[in-house]
C-alpha cells in the first residue's frame, strides 16, 4: 500500500503531514515542495520522519496537497457517458486537452467563489493523476511503465462556468476554468506503490449535489488511459514532477447540449450573446450560492480511499 499525505495550515505555515486512519501525524523534516517530498518519499514518509503525536483530521485547515507553481492539464470529453449529453459520439480519434491556471486550485474544504457574472455554474468530478517523473521529451509510456510516470492520484472536482466558457466566438475554456477557486483538490493526495496501478481502472467517482447523487462512475470507462495521454502530451511539451493531470468527467453535468441537428443550427444563426442567454434562461437548473458539492473517489475494494471534498459555494467577493 501507498502513503496518503496531508497538506494543513497551522500557525501561518504550511505543513505536511503522512494520514494514517483518521490522524495526521506531521512530518518533522520537511520538504521543499511536493516534487522533493515525491523524489525522496521513502525519506520523509519514514516511521522515524513522523512526529508521535497525531492530529485529528477533522481540525485540520486543509490545504490542496501540491505545490504551487504546477501545471494543470485537462482531458476533455473523455468518457462516452459525458461525450452523449454533449451531444457526441461515444468515442474519438481525438485525446481533448486544455490547460486550467494553479490559480484556481483550492482546498477540499474550502468555499468555491462564484466568479464575476458567471450564473450558470457547473461541476465535474475528475480523478487527479500527480507526475512523479518529468516530461521533458517524447517518451512512449506503457501500462508496464506507468508507474514510472505517476506518482499518486488525487480527488478534483473541475469547476466550469459555463456561460463564461461559451460567451466568445472561441470557446474560453482556459478563460472561465482558470478562475479562482475554480479547482478543489484534496483531501488526500495517495502516494501509489506499483502494486496499487493494478486498481487504476477500479476507481469509483461519485459526487453529490445537497445530498442528491449527480455523477457516478467509473474509472474503467476511460477512453483515452493516462499511459496513450502521457505519451501524446510528451509528444509536445513538458511537465514536471508535482504537475497535474485531470482525466476527465463522467455524465451527470448540468450542461447538456442539444441534438447534433439544433447544435449545427445554432451555430450558424445564433450569436455567442444568444446562446448564452439561453443558457441563462437554465440558470436555476445550475449551482446556487448555498448549494454544498460533495464527491468522493475509492477503489472498489476499498484499498484506496481519497477522501471526501465538501465544497459551498458562495457569491462572488470583489
Amino acid at each position: 500500500m501507498g502513503q496518503y499525505i496531508v497538506k494543513y495550515q497551522q500557525d501561518n505555515k504550511e505543513i505536511w503531514g503522512v494520514k494514517k486512519g483518521e490522524k495526521v501525524f506531521s512530518l518533522k523534516k520537511q520538504p521543499g515542495s511536493l516534487a522533493d517530498l515525491i523524489q525522496k518519499k521513502e525519506e520523509f514518509t519514514l516511521q522515524d520522519n513522523l512526529n508521535k503525536k497525531g492530529l485529528s483530521m477533522e481540525t485540520l485547515d486543509l490545504l490542496a496537497p501540491v505545490t504551487l507553481p504546477l501545471k494543470v492539464i485537462c482531458q476533455g470529453l473523455n468518457y462516452a457517458s459525458h461525450r452523449a449529453e454533449a451531444a457526441l459520439v461515444a468515442t474519438s480519434k481525438s485525446n481533448v486537452m486544455f490547460s486550467k491556471d494553479d490559480s484556481s486550485i483550492t482546498g477540499a474544504n474550502s468555499p468555491i467563489v462564484r466568479p464575476l457574472n458567471c450564473e450558470c455554474l457547473d461541476y465535474e468530478v475528475e480523478l487527479g493523476l500527480v507526475l512523479g517523473k518529468a516530461l521533458d521529451h517524447s517518451v512512449e509510456v506503457t501500462e508496464n511503465n506507468l508507474h514510472e510516470y505517476v506518482a499518486g492520484m488525487v480527488l478534483a472536482n473541475d469547476m466550469s462556468p459555463r456561460d463564461l466558457q461559451y460567451r466568445d466566438d472561441y470557446m474560453q475554456w482556459f478563460k472561465a476554468k482558470s478562475c479562482r477557486t475554480m479547482l478543489p483538490l484534496g483531501p488526500v493526495l495517495y502516494l501509489m506503490d506499483k502494486s496499487d496501478f493494478k486498481e487504476l481502472y477500479e476507481l469509483k467517482l461519485q459526487l453529490w449535489v445537497n445530498d442528491k447523487l449527480r455523477q457516478d462512475a467509473t474509472t474503467d470507462q476511460l477512453i483515452f488511459k493516462p499511459a496513450d495521454t502521457l505519451t501524446e502530451i510528451s509528444s509536445f511539451m513538458n511537465m514536471n514532477v508535482g504537475d497535474l493531470l485531470l482525466t476527465g468527467t463522467p455524465g451527470g453535468v448540468i450542461l447538456k447540449t442539444p441534438s447534433k441537428f439544433k447544435q449545427g443550427l445554432a451555430t450558424w444563426l445564433m450569436t455567442n450573446e444568444k446562446k448564452v442567454a439561453i443558457f441563462r434562461k437554465q440558470k436555476a437548473t445550475y449551482l446556487q450560492d448555498g448549494d454544498v458539492i460533495k464527491a468522493q473517489i475509492t477503489s472498489n475494494n476499498g484499498n484506496i480511499d481519497l477522501g471526501i471534498q465538501t465544497n459551498r459555494i458562495v457569491a462572488y467577493i470583489s
